[in-house]
């Protein structure tokens, strides 16, 4: 899974349980929108994709000492041990809960509070920033989510997901007052985001309007395209560039492509220019019936067995 980031989410060991010994069954990560201490804010919007994401893996998640195995120059410098291992979540009303199969040492410094809180690593989107995965968990010592939700602390300076920034710009996008309590800001939010505001008649038209608007136009505009080349066609063939039988034929070049309408007629020129001409050549006047004394003549006295000149009489 690409373009994703990591970060931690500390988790407090129940002292009850730890009184017991290692817990079996711990709270991971809790529902919903997750703020820490150190300003960073998560959303838990699908656990449901976060199983099925756990299960599709097919393998068992690593639970360790102070996130070693998330750290490169731990992991060059020897064996990184593992504290137990995460074999199944569940989706419980406070969130999801993983069953950790403990080691023999992890479990004897849980029951001797030695280590208290799990911070489980995630992989979220950074922009929506949704949990997607869960990529393992660490036993540490320093707690960062409130109640139940705790989150390993780091540099707040170095996170751009700043609660008090967020909340501000939130704040101020809404027209609400800075300060104003996170839950009344996403209440606001919700609603707006929900309500279709009516939009003010003198800048905006309906969709409708503006569709009928450019349809008009469109109707306009082809009307205007078909009577210029009906003009254009009309001349072309009055100045002989082309004969009355071309007619729809240049018609339909010249509404479909003018430009190559144009071009035909500049290539090829009037060159029906001589048919409107009058001729000059001279007429014949063909024989009078008395003057046949030809070939044609001797020919049908021949076949009528006449004698020549018999046709004369």
């Amino acid at each position: 899974m690409t373009g994703l980031a990591t970060a931690t989410l500390d988790r407090a060991l129940h002292a009850d349980d730890a009184a017991k010994g290692a817990p079996e069954w711990v709270h991971l990560l809790p529902s919903g929108l997750i703020t820490g201490r150190d300003g960073r804010i998560y959303d838990m919007a699908d656990p449901g994709g976060l199983i099925l994401a756990f299960q599709a893996n097919g393998i068992d998640l690593p639970v360790d000492y102070e996130h070693q195995t998330e750290k490169p120059e731990a992991r060059l410098k020897g064996p990184v041990p593992a504290a137990g291992w995460i074999k199944e979540l569940q989706i419980r009303d406070s969130g999801i809960w993983g069953r950790v199969e403990w080691t023999a040492t992890a479990a004897e410094m849980i029951a001797g509070k030695e280590y208290r809180f799990l911070s489980p690593t995630i992989l979220y989107h950074p922009k929506t920033l949704e949990i997607m995965r869960l990529k393992s968990a660490g036993l540490v010592h320093h707690p960062n989510f409130h109640l139940t939700a705790l989150a390993a602390q780091e540099d707040p300076m170095s996170n751009p997901t700043r609660s008090d920034d967020f909340m501000a710009l939130v704040a101020k996008l809404l027209g609400l007052p800075d300060g104003t309590p996170p839950e009344e800001l996403l209440a606001k939010l919700g609603t707006a985001l929900k309500t279709k505001a009516t939009p003010d008649p003198a800048r905006y038209m309906p969709v409708a309007a503006v569709q009928e608007m450019l349809a008009d136009r469109l109707q306009e505009r082809r009307a205007a395209d078909q009577g210029r080349a009906q003009e254009k066609v009309r001349a072309a063939i009055q100045q002989r560039y082309i004969t009355p039988g071309m007619r729809e034929w240049a018609l339909a070049l010249c509404q479909s492509d003018e430009a190559s309408f144009d071009a035909f007629l500049g290539n090829a020129g009037p060159v029906f220019a001589h048919l409107g001409k009058p001729s000059t050549a001279p007429v014949m006047v063909p024989n009078r019936p008395d003057a046949l004394g030809n070939d044609l003549e001797t020919s049908i006295c021949e076949q009528l067995g006449l004698k020549p000149g018999s046709l004369r009489t």
